[in-house]
């Protein structure tokens, strides 16, 4: 009966978001309640279940979340996600411009979304194709590739973060395995995108029209009056290496030392994410009220969206774990013989495919899963990483994502579903082999 509860659950979730359009947020609250109440735990127990649900969750991620969503938005403002674009295509080169592209795709969509990512370097990559005479099709799927493999596995991207704050994961761990998957998931992209069916497909060089002259030349006079490339890279390289490096510290130094405590306290990630913040109030011209109190409230705006989501899928999972639920799958996948890394990859891949959201995807899968880690053995931090890859596994035409690449690019439906579809197929594919390679080695 727990498991019959749980499948109409998740089956009213998905009519919830896909069919009635209810948002996210409140969709994972209703379905924590029915879930609840249907399993006949009181009132009181499911109310003070979800409540305790929803704020732990808030505790764990709520600070880091918004201040990386702060660094995004100042260094989108300011020009610095464009600097950092600019330095990359520049160090790499025209003549690699399909993994200049995906590299700059990459590193820009750590802290900006990879919404706003594309549409700040749509421009560049049309004149790119323009001047080079480089298929257009090929620097599209090299841009969005890139952009959302690291939107999907490294921290601090609001959606892995979430991720991990559900399941318990070590943040430190999660960005360095984000990062080790990301290569070969990059790879994968860049040859796919230079092969000879791409080429001769679709040959055809971005065209640009007034529009596009405007905003190419916007995006140069943005470099320009830009901060420093050194100012520019500070606020995403400094948390990262603050919490790659209290990883380290956790593993092999001994914990009693002042050392110990001292890189560990910068390395919390709030801490760290702070101080990226610090650092990001440094590429303004002028530290003003625009920049502390306009740009800031915009961020927050952002991060609210996020916040909300993710702590009701903490909520739901701590219903889940009331429930008992976990057990009894856990013990169904097992005995069925069916490969537990799989488990969080297939729900993942089935959630966005069925609502758009690799948002979504990401926290209602860690919500489902969480209860099941003990049983199955799994390794939090790959569990995160296995539920990112699968997030982005068949993007199609009900996620916005989708019709930010197809109506910037121009293409019609034929060609976005080759450059977003099924490119995000094969990033699926290629990640999930990556991941399952690592689950051999991570216990």
């Amino acid at each position: 009966m727990q498991v019959i509860i749980f499948l109409l659950s998740i089956a009213l979730l998905v009519i919830l978001i896909t069919k009635l359009r209810l948002h996210a947020f409140l969709s994972l609250l209703l379905v924590s309640l029915f879930m609840g109440l249907a399993s006949g735990i009181s009132p009181q127990e499911v109310t003070s279940t979800i409540a305790n649900g929803f704020g732990g969750i808030m505790g764990y991620i709520g600070i880091v979340v918004v201040c990386g969503v702060i660094i995004g938005e100042v260094l989108e403002v300011t020009g610095g996600a464009q600097k950092i674009a600019d330095s990359i295509l520049k160090a790499v080169g025209k003549k690699r411009s399909a993994i200049a592209t995906n590299l700059t795709g990459a590193v820009v969509s750590i802290p900006v979304f990879c919404d706003s990512g594309f549409v700040i370097l749509n421009p560049i990559i049309k004149a790119i194709s323009r001047v080079g005479k480089i298929p257009y099709m090929t620097l599209v799927i090299a841009l969005m590739g890139g952009l959302l493999t690291t939107h999907a596995f490294v921290p601090p991207t609001p959606g892995p973060l979430a991720a991990a704050g559900i399941l318990g994961a070590d943040i430190g761990t999660v960005l360095m395995y984000g990062l080790i998957v990301t290569v070969p998931t990059s790879i994968c992209v860049i040859i796919w995108a230079t092969s000879p069916y791409i080429r001769r497909r679709f040959p055809e060089i971005a065209t640009l029209d007034a529009n596009d002259l405007a905003r190419e030349e916007e995006f140069k006079g943005v470099v320009q009056n830009a901060p420093s490339t050194f100012l520019s890279y500070m606020p995403i390289v400094i948390p990262i290496a603050l919490i790659v490096l209290q990883a380290f510290t956790k593993s092999f130094i001994d914990q009693e030392t002042i050392l110990a405590s001292t890189l560990n306290f910068f390395g919390t990630p709030f801490i760290a994410l702070l101080i990226g913040t610090g650092f990001s109030f440094l590429l303004p011209s002028v530290l003003n009220e625009t920049v502390t109190e306009h740009w800031v409230s915009n961020a927050l705006q952002k991060s609210a969206n996020i916040l909300l989501i993710t702590a009701a899928g903490g909520a739901f999972g701590k219903v889940l774990q009331l429930v008992g639920v976990g057990e009894l799958l856990g013990d169904f996948i097992l005995d069925a013989g069916i490969p537990v890394i799989l488990v969080p990859f297939m729900l993942a891949s089935v959630s966005v495919i069925a609502q758009g959201s690799a948002t979504v995807a990401l926290l209602s899968t860690a919500a489902i899963v969480q209860p099941m880690l003990g049983i199955l053995g799994l390794s939090p931090e790959l569990t995160v990483i296995a539920i990112a890859a699968g997030s982005f596994t068949g993007v199609h035409s009900n996620g916005s994502y989708f019709w930010v690449v197809s109506k910037l690019a121009g293409f019609d439906l034929k060609k976005s579903y080759i450059a977003v579809t099924v490119t995000t197929l094969i990033m699926g594919a290629s990640s999930f082999a990556t991941v399952l390679a690592m689950s051999f080695f991570i216990s």
